[in-house]
């Protein structure tokens, strides 16, 4: 059982429904607040999710409401996703005598998580947290040492890697030409992208920025892919920039391989990343990038052919490595080597069974303090 708080947009949701899809285990998804895109993917793809809509006051029922739930339906392991679920999902596990429970942590960063400022309240509350689960997945080896540095002892926490449907990410035949036609790109334009939530911790206002002088020269757009609380406000930037003639606004998108195979290169500000899916995922395709900070590539090394980083972030970093980039060629590139054998989302997968499968025999030699063991 996966419990999450949405499944509307974002690289948690998006992550949780690659692994489902490919899990060997019965599985099912529980949204405490809301469903959305993700959700209507996963089902579309035969995967059972169920939400819950406790939102406003109802959230004072989480608790008991999920736990009576779980009692219903009798996992064997739970599976909570980022901090609200961590919230109400690891306690009415707990109550609910679930044998299992396992979190996952996507993005805590040195002085946040989930774009929350860190404070020592929230601290608390995500340790106590924690020791009420059996075990912790780090998405990274970065975010394990976050981890290790906020106080979790190193035992209790596994990296698992983020997946990447590598080969879903190979731009198709036409895709290139379909949907430029639909967004209404010039021919022979480059296309810039920028795949995320319009949160401020993606930092697209700094893209904007850094892009404007070439939109302004024309022969290029950018194309933003993603939706979220500053839409309003970007264009509104745009705008004053002089350059919302040349920015589509494409919205939440179910279609993201189908994007990039349409642009020429990818810019990512976020400066708040634990793993970096829009990049890996970009590179994975052969679409040059540039970036602030993604732990999956750095992880594995030199830096990828058709990469450059923006060291320190901010418009000015994101132009100058967008211009050197660019003097090296926008040309695609081929996988680059390590990518698929990391990174496959069939070895995330394989890796999440198998821990479940080693924590659930622990659990069964001999249950430990607060973890009685079911038989089903």
């Amino acid at each position: 059982m996966h419990v999450i708080t949405t499944l509307t947009t974002g690289g948690a949701e998006r992550q949780l429904e690659l692994i489902a899809q490919r899990s060997a285990a019965s599985s099912r998804t529980i949204c405490l607040y809301e469903g959305g895109p993700v959700a209507d993917s996963m089902r579309r793809g035969g995967l059972t999710v169920e939400v819950l809509g406790m939102r406003g006051w109802r959230k004072a029922l989480a608790v008991p409401r999920l736990a009576r739930r779980l009692r219903e339906l009798s996992p064997d392991v739970v599976h909570v996703h980022l901090l609200a679920a961590q919230l109400w999902g690891i306690p009415a596990a707990r109550l609910a005598r679930v044998p299992v429970v396992v979190s996952s942590e996507h993005s805590l960063m040195a002085d946040s998580i989930e774009g929350r400022p860190l404070s020592p309240w929230l601290r608390r509350v995500y340790l106590t947290l924690e020791r009420l689960a059996d075990h912790t997945v780090a998405v990274s080896a970065t975010t394990a040492e976050r981890l290790v540095a906020w106080g979790v002892p190193r035992g209790r926490i596994s990296v698992v890697d983020n997946g990447i449907d590598v080969d879903g990410a190979q731009p198709a035949t036409g895709d290139r030409e379909r949907v430029r036609a639909e967004l209404d790109v010039p021919g022979g334009a480059t296309a810039i992208v920028a795949v995320g939530r319009l949160d401020p911790v993606k930092r697209v206002d700094e893209i904007l920025e850094a892009v404007a002088p070439r939109l302004r020269s024309g022969g290029h757009v950018l194309l933003v892919a993603g939706a979220g609380s500053l839409r309003d406000a970007l264009a509104s930037q745009a705008r004053s920039l002089g350059v919302d003639a040349a920015v589509r606004w494409l919205g939440a998108r179910d279609d993201v391989p189908a994007v990039l195979a349409a642009s020429d290169v990818l810019v990512s500000a976020s400066r708040d990343e634990t793993f970096g899916l829009a990049v890996l995922e970009a590179v994975a395709g052969g679409l040059p990038a540039v970036f602030v900070q993604c732990p999956a590539l750095e992880e594995l090394g030199a830096l990828p052919d058709g990469t450059e980083r923006a060291d320190g972030g901010g418009p000015e970093a994101l132009r100058a490595a967008l211009d050197r980039l660019t003097a090296r060629g926008l040309g695609r590139r081929p996988v680059p080597p390590g990518v698929r054998e990391r990174y496959d989302v069939r070895a995330t997968a394989a890796a999440l069974d198998s821990l479940h499968e080693r924590l659930l025999q622990r659990t069964a030699g001999g249950p430990g303090p607060g973890r009685p063991h079911r038989r089903r």
